[in-house]
């Protein structure tokens, strides 16, 4: 009516309000889209990075948001794990730091440590200032020693705003991931090295491993654990097998039988063993057409057990020989695969409910020299990401190492403007 009422003086008005409305809902939806899927693409980081979170339905988002205002249709839209929530309020905190005038450098001497370590949060009550270092480096991905080395020093001289970026960084990647992680699920952090197993919202089990080291990544995706094997054969990659064993076995003709390792050709649906004496192993060409598998047993570079969920990069879940890695706290050393630590405890607990698998069986299966397969009746959904900013059940920030170089590529993109940061 009072528009009505304008029209006489203003006949142009009703026109300009309708551009103005459609120009607004535009902008509304392209704000609503920055929000639930993110600005950046995955793919401008590492081109085998899909984003996997299902676009909601903007339109019909905000018109039943009307009454609710602008916050409570971005509430709706924006991811809906408890984690991203959890992250935003870890910046909101942060950005009162800012408004406090940030933290304190520390240099030397144990006045400007229990500042910094106050402005944190991390020196609480009556703890020592050595527990207050020790829960400061366990949520920084530093040794917990509750001593101030190099490492600490440079994790605690770190600028909030950089945290906060940080912080941002990751909230994005939460923008790419899908909305149901399943109720029961193995969530695998790269940078922090660990995989955990979550039943309903809940950490049940938590085993360190090892990922792919810079240039063989590990690939970021989800799928579905379908099934155990125990005594695998290891089915060598080509490209470890021309860069890695074709010119050991160059240099060590016996290297081959040192490895149990076996030569295999298939011709016309056959399979047909090759005399490894048969290959000029100084022509490459010859090596075509030839496939290099490992046997199971104690050297097998799969350990006694694997956990499929069949994907397009052939990445896979294993033990490993190599168990001495797991003591180092950067765990970048496979060529994709992810090593597990416990893989007596990750098979037990994905065999609990089937009685026939008792851990004697299970031992008994590891250590016979022969491949078994063993099919799950349910499929777990496994979810392998990339969080160098994350917040844990008891509310503790952690910050990881940026191992692939992932945080810098990404901040070179444009992020969501300063309104959108701050209504999300």
């Amino acid at each position: 009516q009072d528009i009505q009422k304008l029209e006489p003086d203003m006949p142009d008005l009703r026109p300009r309000l309708a551009e103005f409305d459609v120009r607004l809902t535009a902008a509304l939806l392209a704000l609503g889209r920055d929000v639930a899927l993110g600005r950046t693409s995955p793919k401008s980081i590492d081109a085998r990075w899909t984003p996997r979170r299902e676009a909601p339905d903007f339109a019909a988002t905000l018109n039943a948001a009307v009454d609710g205002g602008l916050g409570s249709w971005i509430e709706q839209v924006q991811p809906r794990h408890p984690e991203y929530v959890a992250l935003q309020k870890a910046r909101a905190d942060l950005r009162g730091q800012v408004e406090k005038g940030g933290w304190p450098q520390v240099t030397v001497g144990a006045a400007a440590l229990r500042a910094r370590l106050a402005a944190s949060g991390h020196l609480k009550g009556e703890a020592s200032l050595a527990d207050a270092v020790r829960s400061f480096q366990e949520l920084h991905a530093v040794k917990a020693t509750g001593v101030v080395d190099a490492t600490t020093l440079a994790a605690m001289n770190v600028p909030v705003d950089e945290r906060i970026r940080q912080i941002e960084l990751n909230l994005e990647r939460w923008r790419w991931m899908p909305d149901d992680f399943g109720a029961h699920h193995f969530l695998v952090n790269v940078p922090y090295f660990h995989l955990l197993a979550r039943r309903d919202g809940k950490t049940v089990m938590d085993i360190r491993v090892v990922v792919g080291k810079p240039g063989h990544e590990t690939p970021l995706f989800s799928d579905e654990m379908e099934s155990v094997v125990f005594s695998p054969y290891w089915n060598i990659p080509d490209t470890i097998a021309e860069d890695e064993t074709a010119p050991a076995v160059a240099r060590d003709p016996a290297y081959l039988a040192k490895q149990n390792i076996e030569i295999l050709r298939v011709s016309d649906g056959a399979t047909e063993t090759v005399d490894p004496s048969s290959v000029d192993w100084d022509r490459p060409e010859q090596l075509r057409g030839l496939a290099f598998r490992q046997r199971p047993g104690p050297n097998n570079a799969l350990g006694h057990v694997k956990f499929l969920f069949p994907n397009a990069f052939d990445v896979y879940l294993h033990d490993t020989p190599a168990d001495a890695l797991f003591a180092r706290p950067g765990r970048a050393f496979s060529h994709g695969c992810v090593r597990v630590e416990e893989p007596e405890k990750l098979a037990a607990y994905v065999l609990q409910g089937y009685p026939e698998w008792t851990a004697e069986t299970m031992q008994a299966a590891m250590h016979s020299g022969v491949e078994k397969h063993v099919k799950l009746h349910e499929k777990i959904p496994v979810h392998i990401v990339y969080f160098t900013a994350w917040v844990d059940e008891r509310g503790g920030l952690h910050f990881q190492p940026d191992v692939y170089g992932y945080d810098g590529k990404q901040s070179a993109q444009p992020l969501p403007s300063a309104r959108v940061r701050r209504t999300n």
